[in-house]
């Protein structure tokens, strides 16, 4: 067991380094904003598209993605309801969400440059654990946004943002893990292994630091083609033990926080900015039928 889990943990560690990549084929710098999220409060709203609502994903993300979504997805999610408590320095706003339908989302961190990060200009051959594949959503949830802050001065300020996938039973939100063994020279996604799947409970986001860091909570981890069973909670709760948080990009952590700021102050709609990791969807290029010989190993 302890074998095991040593390079899950270390690997969870490493998986998402300090450095922040740079998309060298994202659309142009006219982009200023990416998609609006309706924001009803109450059930029989329109909803939003999974992509719009997981759009928090590419702008965390530390390395460029491609994000895949089922073109015969019926996924949709609104918020559904929302309380809030406050004193005279602090509040707590709790928004629950649903997503309703069926389908896949699914957010690829670019291999090259993740495995790039991990290796940290280190020549030396290694083998690399549990890099981050993709993300995933596959299946319908009921979840929470947690929203908690500081009051002083009438001015509200949001400190804290925590995103839950599992109040309706098992989160279907998976994050695709593999390891990438050295061929002598350098490492390569083709060489990957031990490939795994760390079921994501929640997700917690606090303001600052340089790096801002994200919290992560898992409620199991399994083989690929394991089913998760006593093993896998075992694996996931002392993850959940030693597992630090991670460092994520600044302009994503900003936004959770001002997205934050607009559930507390109900206001009807989000804006998210522009996703500048965010390349091409996969979406277009699968049914366009070009879709480049890279992510085409990524979908194998």
């Amino acid at each position: 067991m302890k074998k095991t889990i040593i390079p899950i943990i270390t690997g969870l560690l490493f998986a998402v380094p300090s450095a922040f990549g740079v998309c060298g084929d994202c659309p142009g710098a006219d982009k200023t904003s990416g998609p609006t999220l309706l924001i009803d409060y109450e059930d029989g709203g329109p909803g939003n598209p999974v992509d719009t609502f997981m759009y928090f994903v590419p702008l965390v993300a530390p390395t460029a993605m491609d994000v895949y979504t089922d073109p015969n997805t019926t996924l949709n999610a609104r918020i559904i309801s929302r309380t809030s408590k406050e004193s005279n320095s602090g509040f707590i706003t709790v928004c629950t969400f649903e997503i309703r339908g069926s389908g896949v989302y699914e957010a690829f961190f670019e291999p090259t440059e993740m495995i790039a990060f991990n290796l940290e200009g280190d020549t030396k051959p290694r083998t690399l654990h549990n890099l981050l594949r993709s993300i995933r959503v596959d299946g319908p949830m009921r979840g929470s946004l947690e929203v908690s802050g500081t009051i002083q001065d009438t001015q509200r300020q949001v400190n804290r943002v925590q995103v839950r996938f599992d109040l309706g039973g098992k989160s279907p939100v998976a994050a695709h893990l593999y390891d990438v063994k050295s061929d002598g020279k350098t490492c390569l996604f083709e060489n990957r292994f031990h490939e795994q799947l760390a079921r994501i409970d929640s997700l917690s986001f606090a303001r600052g630091g340089n790096p801002p860091r994200m919290t992560t909570e898992v409620g199991a981890i399994a083989g690929e083609k394991q089913k998760e069973g006593f093993f896998a909670t075992v694996k996931a709760m002392l993850a959940n033990w030693f597992l630090p948080p991670l460092p994520i990009a600044t302009v994503g952590n900003e936004t959770m926080m001002n997205f934050g700021m607009a559930l507390d102050t109900t206001q009807p709609a989000f804006t998210f900015p522009y996703a500048q990791n965010l390349r091409q969807s996969l979406s277009i290029l699968l049914a366009r039928k070009d879709m480049p010989p890279r992510e085409m190993q990524q979908l194998q």
